[in-house]
């Protein structure tokens, strides 16, 4: 993963190397080291690297100052210039277009060699990636594996995470046209930019990375303060920065007590998760905390007794309308919603009362129950909401 460009400056000020302009980009996250020489060159940047460059490409079509300026177009993180026998000086333009752009302009004099700089740079993204992919690697198997603690502890503990804080686990799907899932190298991309702008936000203690066909996320010793503006901060960056056709769900688990319960704030994720899902609004962040009644759901961890219990309340309607073409399931979920009043059901249908209650009768005959009972309206109303989770 990336490193913020102050960290890595700290660690050649030994180096004679000197800041010269944009200041104000040190915050800038780098993802790779690359040498430019040419206009050309500068395409082959894939955004996030810091750039270094001794001017051997430059001519009378190419000055310093047409390469920085392309440079900063492929979105680099900031550039490195050797100054020597091709590049002399640095004109103040570039120093002027370094400050106006908060693109941060370096320096260093030919004696002091580049390649070590650019080994130190290297060396420590290298190494952040690694610590990251343990990190992401562990939590993995607190979530998959909660019983063989041996997988996740102590590689948790030596990277920071200490095993009785609290954690929370936030599950967030991307989807496109359909709801399909985004291609894995897609999601790849937008979790690498997405720990960017968390580390950028100055967040600690966290991890974001990829299972299967979605991101997870998750936060240690966070308070739910904290861990509220944490997603509010993933939720205001995916509304910027992903396409027209893609669409996102985050749901958030509860807190746990210790690393050993993290597994059932992720599967209580994404159970919010579906709910976010087949409900039928534009909600796109949902938390334990926000469930309400559903936090009784949420709290059964055997899914076959939910599933069974699904199966014999509404479903058989639900595969009724299907079959049938027809919109039982909806009328009769209006009717549980208004309390049981054919009278609203109807006006909120824009239907005839007579409508309504026909419906309703056919409802009856298929599940063989008595709409009139309270305790059948409770079980009814409890099936669709199972509905909305499974």
């Amino acid at each position: 993963m990336a490193v913020e460009l102050s960290k890595l400056m700290e660690k050649v000020t030994h180096m004679d190397i000197t800041m010269i302009a944009g200041e104000q980009g040190l915050s800038n996250m780098v993802s790779w080291v690359h040498m430019i020489e040419t206009k050309e060159a500068s395409t082959f940047l894939e955004g996030g690297e810091i750039a270094f460059t001794t001017g051997i490409g430059l001519n009378n079509s190419l000055s310093i100052l047409d390469l920085v300026e392309n440079i900063w177009k492929n979105n680099a993180a900031g550039v490195v210039l050797n100054i020597g026998p091709f590049l002399e000086s640095i004109p103040q333009e570039v120093i002027a277009f370094g400050n106006s752009h908060d693109f941060p302009v370096f320096t260093v004099p030919w004696k002091t060699h580049i390649a070590e700089i650019m080994r130190i740079f290297s060396y420590m993204i290298t190494k952040s990636e690694q610590a990251n992919l343990e990190i992401a690697a562990a939590f993995k198997n607190a979530l998959f594996f909660p019983k063989q603690e041996e997988l996740y502890v102590v590689p948790l503990s030596q990277h920071g995470f200490n095993l009785n804080w609290n954690y929370y686990s936030c599950a967030i799907r991307i989807t496109q046209s359909l709801r399909h899932s985004i291609s894995q190298k897609r999601l790849e991309a937008v979790c690498l930019d997405i720990d960017n702008h968390l580390q950028h936000r100055k967040y600690k203690k966290f991890a974001i990375f990829y299972n299967e066909n979605q991101l997870i996320a998750i936060t240690g010793n966070y308070t739910e303060e904290n861990m509220t503006c944490f997603t509010h901060d993933i939720h205001e960056y995916l509304s910027r920065y992903l396409q027209k056709n893609e669409r996102f769900y985050i749901s958030i688990g509860k807190s746990t007590k210790s690393i050993r319960c993290l597994y059932k704030s992720y599967h209580q994720a994404l159970s919010i998760q579906n709910f976010l899902q087949n409900q039928k609004n534009s909600s796109d962040l949902l938390s334990y905390s926000d469930m309400g009644i559903y936090k009784l759901l949420l709290g059964i961890e055997d899914k076959d007794i939910l599933e069974e219990y699904y199966e014999k309340t509404i479903q058989p309607l639900i595969t009724y309308d299907l079959k049938n073409d027809s919109d039982l399931s909806k009328v009769l979920w209006c009717y549980l919603k208004h309390n049981g009043s054919v009278k609203d059901t109807a006006d909120e249908l824009f239907v005839h009362r007579n409508t309504v209650n026909y419906k309703l009768n056919r409802v009856a005959e298929i599940l063989n129950i008595n709409l009139s009972s309270l305790d059948t309206r409770l079980q009814l109303t409890l099936g669709f909401m199972l509905q909305d989770m499974l």
